[in-house]
Order: structure tokens, then sequence, then C-alpha cells
């Protein structure tokens, strides 16, 4: 049991070192060298857990979609108008981005753009694109409930697309994080209300907004 405890706390160790670093450098500048110090662990030992630079990407990719699954998983069940919740479910990610490591490295590294990681080449020779990430379809869906809630409760405009909505709504928070690169501070809870301040005419009749924390 000690042996296993000892060996969680190894396996998280490296995780977080390894979120560290990739949200900090990237993938490709990554050195499992630097994040086996930063974690405070031998390289063999790192090794034991995670076989290879890909796998600790995949690790982290995954614990990062855990942490935002849980806060989807949160304004889904809370309580209250849907279309507020969607808004501090909006707020609660842009938290997490700034202040969680772990959820940040994940989403840098779920980014789409070109791959030098042993990707296979397209015709031109240049490296193929990485496809989104699933996390923004899922978060998609999850932003698209909300809002078909919403709709069945009275608050929405009559007419309102709202896949359509919900599409340009993560685009909007995808293009956020895009912006925000490296700087910890990004996306603010200032972003995050205008782009609010921005939607909500198109989503909500007029003498209801002012019933919105944005």
């Amino acid at each position: 049991m000690v042996k296993q405890e000892r060996a969680g706390r190894t396996r998280q160790a490296v995780l977080l070192a390894a979120a560290e670093t990739f949200a900090r450098v990237g993938f490709e500048a990554a050195s499992l060298v630097d994040i086996s110090r930063r974690a405070g662990v031998s390289k063999g030992a790192l090794y034991f857990h995670f076989v290879s630079k890909q796998a600790l990407a995949d690790g982290v990719r995954r614990a990062s979609g855990r942490e935002v699954g849980s806060a989807a998983l949160r304004a889904l069940r809370a309580d209250g108008p849907a279309l507020q919740g969607l808004i501090d479910f909006s707020h609660e990610l842009a938290r997490m981005l700034r202040e969680d490591v772990v959820v940040r490295a994940g989403v840098r590294l779920g980014r789409p753009g070109p791959r030098r990681d042993g990707a296979q080449e397209g015709p031109d020779g240049r490296p193929v694109p990485v496809a989104p990430d699933v996390a923004w379809r899922s978060l998609t869906a999850v932003v698209q409930r909300l809002l078909d809630r919403a709709a069945e409760a009275g608050e929405l405009c009559p007419g309102v697309d709202r896949r359509a909505a919900a599409e340009l709504l993560t685009a909007a928070a995808a293009g956020q994080v895009l912006l925000a690169g490296e700087e910890t501070d990004r996306p603010g809870p200032e972003a995050v209300t205008r782009l609010w301040t921005a939607a909500l005419p198109a989503l909500v009749a007029a003498e209801r907004r002012a019933g919105y924390r944005v």
C-alpha cells in the first residue's frame, strides 16, 4: 500500500511538472530531462510511468479534460436560470485557464497547429496540421444543452438558432484562448464580460437582459 501511494505521488508530481513545462514552452521545446528535474525524480522513474513525451502530453490532456468535464457537469446540474449557468460556466473556464496549469497546458496541447513530432507529412512535404481537439466539440455540446434548457424555460428570444449560437460562443472562447497565448492572466473576467455583453442582445429580449450577471 505504501509503495502504491508513493508511486501515485510520483506520477502526480511528474504530471504536474509536465503540465508546467508544456504550458510554458509547448510540446516541441519541452525536455524530459527538464520535466524529471522539475518533478524531483530520476528519468527512469519518469519512464516507469510515462514511456514517452507523447504519453506525458496525452496524460496532461486527459487530466485537463477531466477538470473541464467536472466544471461542465457542475454547470449542467446547477439550479437557477440555464443561461445564467452558462455565463457562470464561461467565467469558471476562464478562471481555470488562468489558475490551473494542468487545464492551461491541456488546452495548449490540444491547440490546432503543425506537428513536427513524427506526424505524417502532406504532399508538399509540410507537416499535416493537427485536427482541433475533441474537447472543443464536447464544449459546444454542453453550451447547446444549456441554451436548449434556456429556450425551454422561455429565456431566449423566439427563433434563436441554438446550434449556431453554441458554435459561435465556443469559437469566441477558443479565440480568447489563442489570443492569450502564454499569458497566464488571460482570458480575464473582463474579456468574458465583453463577450456576453455583445452576445446577450442576440439571445435575450431587451426587457430581460438586466436579470443576468455577465
